[in-house]
């Protein structure tokens, strides 16, 4: 952005500040503070939204706790209770794959070699050595390209994983500056999360939690904030990693959670209820009140009080409460 532009954007935004505070004066004005008994204003506190909910003992406005965020030097590293140890695990686990890749036994080739003695002439030999050589040269060629083929797939996995993991902590360090979370609760919060997946699944505990994060997408940041400090929540999720080794019950359970902590809280109406408007006495005149009188007295004649709501309602008259 050039300089000009941050001027104009500099100004723009001083200028929507200015109006935001012009209306709240203009709204200060039109209404009076509740006040306590003391005759001080009363201040409603905001409500909290539903990832910020917590049954812990935690004290998140401990002021020996409030560390700015200017002094941690990466997100990355500051954020994450346990993702350093991340990358040195997947690769653990991949050079297990490869040497469990190696040591599987190769399924038998159907290619034979063929043998002079078994030919009748030199020439049915020759023919039958080149097809085999073709045919061996293709199967190499066809091995090696699905070989080539699993390892792109491989590494756009994990790349897709990597960017994924770095997208949540970026947007867990958004939630911070807009929340006052402290960075060191978030840590707490994200390294509680690891360990109980870490107890359930020894060595994979980070692997998994980073699968969680990239399956959720965003919200994800909101979702393992709430489970690191709702002993609850995070009980119920071990529960459900423990029974169910697919993982599939667990990632229901927090895909639920993500749908219901990141809603949107509908901003509560200080409006009264509406008056209902009851006619039940009403005392009706004009042409209603002349069918309605006529309609009580000859109740006790169905066929002339038919014909005279019939009446009325041809002559526009409202009968549904006769």
């Amino acid at each position: 952005m050039t300089p000009e532009e941050q001027a104009a954007a500099k100004l723009a935004e001083d200028e929507a500040a200015k109006i935001a505070a012009d209306e709240a004066a203009k709204l200060a004005d039109k209404e009076e503070p509740e006040l306590d008994d003391d005759g001080n204003p009363i201040v409603l506190e905001p409500e909290l939204e539903p990832w910020m909910k917590e049954d812990g003992e935690q004290d998140l406005d401990d002021p020996s706790k409030q560390v700015p965020v200017g002094k941690f030097v990466s997100v990355k590293k500051k954020l994450k209770g346990q993702i350093s140890d991340r990358d040195e695990e997947i690769e653990r686990l991949r050079q297990e794959r490869d040497e469990a890749l190696k040591q599987k036994p190769k399924p038998e080739t159907v290619l034979v070699r063929p043998k002079k003695i078994d030919f009748d002439t030199d020439e049915e030999f020759d023919e039958a050595f080149d097809k085999y050589s073709l045919n061996r040269t293709e199967e190499t060629i066809n091995r090696t390209r699905l070989e080539d083929q699993q390892k792109v797939r491989q590494q756009q996995a994990q790349q897709k994983l990597v960017e994924a993991v770095d997208g949540h902590y970026e947007r867990a360090e958004k939630l911070i500056g807009e929340s006052g979370i402290t960075p060191e609760v978030y840590k707490v919060a994200d390294t509680t999360v690891r360990a109980a997946v870490e107890a359930i699944n020894p060595n994979l505990g980070d692997v998994i939690v980073d699968q969680v994060i990239s399956i959720l997408g965003d919200g994800s940041e909101k979702v393992l904030y709430y489970l690191g400090r709702n002993k609850v929540a995070l009980a119920k999720f071990q529960n459900l990693l423990a029974t169910d080794k697919s993982g599939m019950k667990a990632a229901v359970y927090l895909g639920q959670e993500k749908q219901r902590l990141t809603k949107p809280i509908k901003p509560r109406s200080n409006a009264p209820n509406p008056v209902v408007d009851i006619k039940g006495d009403e005392v009706l005149t004009g042409a209603e009140g002349r069918y309605k009188k006529k309609y009580d007295a000859a109740k006790g004649n169905l066929q002339k009080a038919y014909n005279i709501r019939k009446e009325a309602k041809a002559a526009n008259v409202d009968v549904s409460t006769w």
